[in-house]
């Protein structure tokens, strides 16, 4: 027998042992702790003679370390690798040994970490994303090992305070860049938001306090709000019939943030308490939304039904804000004992079923997000493109629309019939040539929202267009274009390069001819290409977006470059309200976005677009002119203009006018100009929040037959 008492001589250590020895107890067999406290004893003897940072002796991080895995329930097999995950890497010991001692499964776990462990942080730029990747694809190999691995992440950010700054804040930044969104992109939100807190503390000690203080300042109300809550829950449950669980919680510190860089003020955050209500089966979650809207009043806009239609990482509850007695929001958080275990801890709870939980729907979310990350891998070519890919899907909200059967897609927020035709099968997608949503005829490149129905009306051959790359937002619909684009001949791909080329330049109002070769060679040099033909062929092939090489060819062909770099000054706009005496005039209406200059005189600032003619006289003029850097302000419009050529037909002004409005836009003011007898020029003035607002407007007067041309009035 091994000596499993030696280590519980050293005071240090000792504690902590007796700790992992006690919760490992409480679900695990006697076989699996003698297992757990020969492990302990083998790490002890391995790092002999090693110490922290902070003093302590080196086993008392991998001792923390099996603490965590087993707070999660993980398997013997984990935390005996979770102790013994550093000793191959620091400590020489062969992997040979481990597996002697230990067994193959606990070789392979800590094989897998160790691998981990030994990235080459030489290479630049690679570094984060074969970092990301390896943890990503190992969850396909053994979740055991990501896991692990967000374990011992953990444990080093709790005593992060015992190194330099610098290296604190390197880690935190790379904490929340890489392993907190890895974390909730296997569902273990629980995790990742003890990681997001310390790192956030870590960056931001000053923010993080003075979030802390207005949550204290909450404290002696918050007793108080708790207990009448729960009296009165309790008793209408009771009266109903209905069995629960209920509990308060704190909203996370970094969450809390987050939505104070949105809205701006503590006090309108709905959520900075919550209650979490645990019942037995679904249908009893919509029973309970029910007894609590009956309860208190329901805030109008703040429901969400993550059941019937759950997260992409397998997230299920309902969600609702209401207002309590004394007049303080809350939100409420219904959700089944499976739901529960699955959103504290994703794609962990998979061992849970072995124990306390027996649930089918762990198993399979799990097998489900391990399914997504290694469809994210395969469609990407290098771990950079894999990195971005999971990154782009993780960030901002989902909408879920429906297919014509009644399936649910979750879909990234701006997603596009595209995208999700894309998501429903490559096969679809590349056979796009237009769609109805909610049985109307629509724009590909149309914004889809939450509860709309989509159907895709499929060509008989391939049909994938360049131009959507313009506007699709989801990795998979991204990744699968290209490909698709790369099978097009050179002479097709610089045909349809040669069209969309064409038409954004003609938007930015550019027309090559007028231009001498020469400086349209400026241009090529500037975006690393041979010739036009060659820009024509990427665009066509999908390497390049039509809307970001006109743009360039804006910039060159007009000076902007040359002329913006000899300004230093910036001058922070959001409107006109805000910012007092600031003019944005009729020669070229710029909008929030627009690459812009402030050009200051005796009357006040005048906002011109970086194109306007009507700056020329002020460039070279020192202190005349600075940068603007446009601020979002909720609420702000701004008037634009646009000129359209459309086929005079009957009721075309009225189907153009439905098009802006389904944009959320109104129109200002039309005038009109008859060219011939076929075709009239409309000049709308209408209302928009930002650029990106206004490509959606031209993108869907873009996709109506009676409109040939559309030109940004500009002078």
């Amino acid at each position: 027998m091994f000596d499993s008492l030696s280590i519980f001589k050293k005071p240090q250590t000792s504690k902590l042992s007796e700790e992992l020895d006690q919760l490992s107890k409480i679900y695990l067999n006697p076989l699996s702790s003698q297992k757990i406290k020969k492990a302990i004893d083998f790490a002890d003897k391995a790092h002999e003679g090693q110490f922290r940072k902070s003093g302590e002796p080196f086993l008392t991080h991998p001792i923390n370390v099996g603490l965590i895995l087993a707070s999660l329930k993980m398997d013997a097999d984990t935390i005996v690798a979770g102790l013994l995950h550093d000793v191959v890497e620091d400590c020489n010991i062969s992997l040979s040994k481990v597996r002697e001692e230990f067994g193959s499964n606990v070789s392979v776990l800590v094989n897998g970490v160790t691998k981990l462990l030994q990235l080459d942080e030489k290479i630049k730029g690679e570094s984060q994303a074969e970092n990301f990747q390896k943890m990503a694809l190992a969850t396909a190999e053994d979740v055991r090992v990501v896991i692990i691995k967000l374990a011992d992440r953990l444990h080093n950010l709790k005593t992060i305070e015992h190194l330099p700054r610098e290296k604190q804040i390197k880690k935190c930044r790379e904490t929340m860049e890489l392993y907190a969104p890895l974390a909730h992109q296997i569902g273990m939100h629980k995790m990742a938001t003890e990681l997001e807190d310390i790192s956030f503390k870590t960056i931001h000690p000053i923010r993080y306090k003075l979030i802390v203080d207005a949550l204290k300042k909450n404290d002696l109300d918050k007793k108080t709000l708790v207990s009448k809550v729960k009296k009165s829950a309790r008793k209408k449950f009771n009266d109903a019939g209905l069995e629960l669980k209920i509990t308060g919680r704190e909203k996370r510190i970094f969450s809390i943030y987050q939505k104070m860089k949105k809205k701006k003020s503590f006090s309108n955050i709905y959520d900075v308490f919550a209650f979490r209500i645990i019942v037995d089966k679904a249908e009893d979650c919509y029973r309970a939304l029910g007894l609590i809207h009956n309860i208190f009043t329901p805030i109008t806009g703040r429901f969400k039904d993550y059941i019937a239609v759950p997260k992409m990482n397998g997230y299920q509850a309902i969600h609702t804000s209401v207002m309590t007695f004394d007049g303080v929001p809350l939100e409420v958080q219904i959700q089944t004992d499976a739901m529960e275990t699955f959103a504290s801890y994703g794609i962990a709870s998979h061992g849970l079923y072995k124990t306390n939980v027996s649930n089918d729907l762990i198993q399979a979310k799990s097998r489900q997000l391990v399914q997504r990350l290694t469809e994210a891998k395969n469609r990407s070519a290098t771990s950079s493109e894999f990195l971005e890919n999971i990154k782009s899907d993780l960030k901002g909200k989902e909408v879920y629309v429906f297919s014509p059967n009644g399936r649910i897609y979750s879909l990234k927020s701006g997603a596009t019939p595209v995208d999700y035709a894309y998501a429903v099968h490559s096969s679809l997608g590349s056979y796009c040539l237009t769609c109805e949503i909610d049985k109307q005829l629509s724009p590909l490149s149309t914004v889809l929202k939450s509860g709309q129905t989509v159907e895709i009306i499929k060509s008989k051959k391939k049909n994938v267009n360049p131009d959507w790359l313009n506007f699709v937002v989801t990795s998979k619909a991204i990744t699968e274009i290209k490909k698709d684009l790369k099978s097009i001949k050179i002479s097709d791909a610089r045909a349809l390069g040669k069209d969309l080329l064409e038409e954004s330049l003609q938007d930015s109002g550019i027309d090559l001819k007028e231009f001498p070769n020469e400086q349209l060679k400026e241009v090529f040099n500037v975006l690393g290409a041979r010739s036009l033909n060659q820009l024509m062929v990427d665009i066509g092939s999908g390497r390049r977006t039509s809307n970001f090489v006109s743009e360039s060819f804006a910039e060159i062909l007009r000076g902007k470059k040359r002329k913006i770099s000899k300004i230093i000054s910036e001058i922070k706009v959001g409107s006109s309200k805000k910012y007092g005496a600031i003019k944005f005039p009729e020669c070229c209406y710029p909008v929030s976005g627009d690459p812009s200059l402030a050009v200051h005189n005796e009357s006040g600032i005048t906002i011109h677009r970086n194109d306007c003619q009507n700056l020329q006289g002020f460039l070279n003029k020192p202190g005349r002119c600075s940068n603007v850097v446009w601020e979002k302000e909720p609420g702000a419009t701004f008037i634009t203009s646009i000129n359209i050529t459309i086929k005079n037909e009957p009721g075309v002004l009225a189907d153009i006018s439905k098009l802006i409005a389904s944009a959320s836009s109104n129109i200002e003011s039309v005038s009109t100009k008859t060219l011939d007898e076929n075709f009239v020029e409309l000049n709308i003035k209408t209302l928009v929040e930002d650029l990106d607002h206004l490509k959606l407007i031209s993108n869907k007067l873009k996709n109506n037959k009676t409109v040939t041309k559309i030109i940004r009035q500009t002078t």
